[in-house]
């Protein structure tokens, strides 16, 4: 059971390679199997189509950003410090992992349930993260709110509204990489200016 774990991590592992470099649509099981000398069989006992491959693909990254995430920001000495090199970090793996991302408005209407059950747990753990450093202000009188849960939807709604407007005023689907980075410049902006506002402590 251990031994064939590690075949099944090594094909992922693989893939993430394939689609971070190619895409989905550019990346066939045929080049994946020949990256690790596995037979192009085995991955199909593992896998059975290459849309399965990807989805698992797509859940081993998220855990790596999940973890590279907690780590980063544990070490950050401020709650501000945190919420932006949250920013900062998933601008980063965006840009590293942007054809895999890509990849998945490829699949359209024929997006698979699991995927999309894996984006929503990505996006519930991003509320979980920024309302624990809005706890964690909070709680070092960096911040002051009564009430870090409708902060945090604020917060993350306003976010997803600069990503919305940017798109639907080029009424593209899906971001391109000079549009990526005219998100992250104002999603800076407009987090600077938002933790500024719960810095001052409201008067009596």
């Amino acid at each position: 059971m251990e031994n064939q774990d590690k075949k099944r991590i090594l094909i992922i592992e693989a893939a993430l390679k394939r689609f971070a470099h190619y895409g989905l649509a550019k990346t066939t099981m045929t080049e994946i199997a020949k990256d690790i000398s596995f037979s192009k069989a085995l991955l199909y006992y593992y896998f059975p189509d290459k849309l399965s491959l990807y989805v698992s693909a797509i859940e081993h990254l998220m855990q790596i950003i999940s973890r590279d995430l907690v780590k980063s920001i544990d070490k950050t000495k401020t709650a501000t410090e945190g919420v932006l090199k949250l920013l900062q970090k998933r601008q980063a793996f965006i840009q590293k992992y942007y054809n895999i991302l890509e990849s998945s408005q490829i699949i359209g209407n024929e997006l698979p349930e699991n995927l999309a059950e894996k984006f929503h747990k990505a996006r519930t753990f991003e509320f979980i993260i920024i309302g624990s450093l809005f706890s964690r202000g909070v709680a070092s009188k960096e911040f002051f709110m009564t009430d870090t849960k409708l902060a945090t939807e604020i917060f993350i709604d306003a976010l997803a509204g600069i990503h919305f407007n940017i798109l639907s005023k080029d009424k593209s689907m899906f971001p391109g990489k000079e549009q990526f980075k005219l998100i992250f410049q104002k999603e800076k902006m407009f987090a600077d200016i938002f933790l500024d506002g719960l810095k001052t402590k409201p008067q009596p």
